[in-house]
């Protein structure tokens, strides 16, 4: 069950995230490690299979079993032509749905999830039996994604192109307070914050400049 970057149709929105305050952390005592995982659904199918999946991990919960699901969808005001306004959620990676589990949860229950058709893979990574292994994106970076999509007033998007990223730097203000990455001027002038999500490439939203503080590198 595999897929890489280049078998997934590009970006569109997000939904809140499920349990963001254990995004990062360890999982209990004497426990195998979770990771975050991608699943691979049908287009235009996110939304359902994510809160498919949360029905399921609640049921699981039972069995000692502690996965969690995530869309990024984010909510956006779209207006029709008739004058009315109404507020959408734009899925922003097309047929994803991140799942935190143990990696023999995904091998042994996830995989078998019937609408999860295959997981995407580490297109870098050294092959194992022929194999490329599965991608894994680390706790914390999956938490500035949700904290980005969750809190952005602009909307978030995803290249996986090469960005010539300038200075580290910190929210100082609004919604998204204290979140760190790195600059990106457009050639337009204005500036993006850019968070750098193994695997996929980076996540990015403009933002004031105003709103951003330098961070000192470490020494």
């Amino acid at each position: 069950m595999e897929a890489t970057l280049n078998d997934i149709t590009k970006p569109q929105n997000s939904e809140p995230a499920a349990q963001v305050g254990s995004a990062v952390g360890l999982s209990g005592p004497n426990q195998a490690p979770k990771h975050w995982y991608i699943a691979i659904v049908g287009n235009n199918t996110e939304k359902v299979c994510c809160e498919r999946m949360r029905k399921l991990f609640e049921e699981w919960r039972r069995e000692g079993k502690n996965c969690e699901a995530y869309v990024p969808i984010q909510k956006e005001m779209r207006a029709w032509r008739n004058g009315r306004r109404t507020e959408v959620g734009r899925i922003i990676l097309p047929t994803f749905v991140f799942v935190r589990c143990t990696e023999l949860e995904r091998r042994k229950d996830v995989a078998y999830i019937p609408y999860v058709r295959r997981f995407f893979v580490n297109a870098a990574g050294a092959p194992v039996n022929g194999h490329r292994p599965i991608a894994i994106i680390p706790d914390r970076q999956m938490a500035s994604l949700m904290r980005m999509v969750d809190g952005a007033d602009s909307p978030v998007s995803i290249s996986s192109r090469p960005l010539r990223l300038g200075e580290r730097v910190r929210v100082n203000g609004g919604k998204l307070v204290g979140l760190e990455g790195n600059v990106f001027r457009e050639a337009d002038g204005s500036t993006n914050l850019v968070v750098k999500i193994d695997i996929l490439g980076c996540a990015m939203v403009k933002i004031a400049r105003d709103l951003l503080e330098p961070l000192e590198e470490p020494a």
